[in-house]
């Protein structure tokens, strides 16, 4: 079994990358890579610069690490920027257990279609894959930003994740933290669970302004969704739903935690009588819990341009011993604060939800 060693660690620039923009820094990026994992694992150290890049593999213990100054609009001190249309991804982190990107701005430069910026294939492992993206800003990427198959025990924390094509995050897999980040302005969802997936912890994110909504479980189970603010989705804001109709005689999605979230504005692009404009959608689900949620209405930043939205607040069908209760909609809706589509269980507790419409009053206002 391979084992890390304490302390090894390099730099790029030993290798001779550059970081001024005009060359490609892929293979002295991928030498100090090599040697970092030659010595059994460590930390490969990319100084302040701009790094042309096309593909870059990262293999188990190794941590790829920069200078995390980047902000919403600038990415900052050490940017690896895609060359380019033909990758795949920017990184990728199949193969390898352990590995780190940390500290980082990952550019897309708008190059390709579908390019992804992180990627991870472990369907061929057996265990554990315990990879971390931390401290990270991705942008401009045609595909997903962070798109994994398969994979145990993952953590994203402290990223910023925008302006991308596809989705924020999407994976199925089990056992892992998405935490205190930021998902805006993505295409796809902010975050989106495929069928399998379990045992996550959703919690301290920012999930605003994503086209089709804002976290998607497919078919997931025993999760924790707490204490995110999610904003302006174009869909509803949280979706848990059995996956695709071909996927539903699998049976119900189980387990979920859904307490002291605050949902704002979301349903931004739907049809105002469809069900896509909510702030919560439930659907074929086996013991959800949602309490203590506030739910507020609104348009855009500029309060005279966009739909008022949503209409609805939590929109449900087929539960099975599951709570709604306790949550409250202070002018949180502009139809209807409870949907109930049928096929419920007796099972299903529904009571204290308080709240008011968004009426005629609070148009000119929000």
């Amino acid at each position: 079994m391979q084992s890390s060693p304490a302390g090894f660690s390099t730099s790029v620039s030993e290798y001779g990358a550059k970081g001024d923009g005009t060359v490609d820094d892929t293979p002295a990026i991928q030498a100090a890579i090599a040697a970092a994992a030659a010595a059994g694992g460590g930390t490969v150290w990319i100084p302040p610069g701009r790094y042309g890049c096309a593909h870059i593999q990262v293999p188990s213990f190794v941590c790829l690490a920069g200078l995390p100054t980047w902000s919403y609009h600038h990415f900052g001190a050490t940017e690896l920027r895609l060359n380019t249309s033909e990758a795949k991804c920017l990184i990728d982190l199949t193969g390898s257990e352990g590995a780190r990107v940390s500290g980082l701005a990952l550019n897309g430069n708008g190059l390709g279609t579908g390019v992804m910026a992180v990627y991870m294939d472990g369907s061929k492992r057996q265990r554990e894959d315990t990879f971390f993206v931390e401290d990270t800003r991705i942008a401009g990427f045609t595909g997903d930003a962070i798109h994994v198959d398969r994979a145990f025990t993952l953590t994203v924390q402290r990223c910023m994740v925008i302006f991308n094509q596809g989705h924020g995050l999407t994976y199925n897999g089990w056992d892992g933290w998405i935490r205190d980040n930021i998902f805006n302005n993505n295409h796809g969802w902010g975050i989106y669970g495929r069928p399998w997936n379990c045992s996550m912890t959703i919690t301290g994110n920012r999930i605003e302004w994503n086209r089709m909504g804002g976290i998607r479980l497919a078919r997931g189970g025993h999760y924790q969704i707490n204490s995110n603010y999610i904003d302006r989705s174009g869909g509803p804001g949280i979706q848990l739903d059995a996956g695709e109709p071909e996927d539903r005689p699998h049976g119900r999605a189980k387990a979920h935690s859904i307490t002291g979230n605050v949902l704002h504005r979301n349903g931004a692009l739907a049809d105002p009588g469809s069900d896509a404009s909510c702030h919560i959608r439930l659907e074929y689900q086996h013991g959800v819990t949602c309490t203590g949620n506030t739910m507020t209405t609104g348009r855009n930043d500029d309060p005279t341009q966009g739909q008022l939205s949503p209409s609805f607040g939590i929109v449900y069908r087929e539960l099975r011993d599951s709570v709604l209760a306790n949550n409250v909609w202070p002018h949180g809706v502009t139809r209807q604060f409870l949907v109930d589509r049928g096929d419920n269980d007796a099972t299903v507790i529904v009571r204290d939800n308080p709240g008011r419409l968004c009426g005629a009053e609070m148009r000119d206002l929000v």
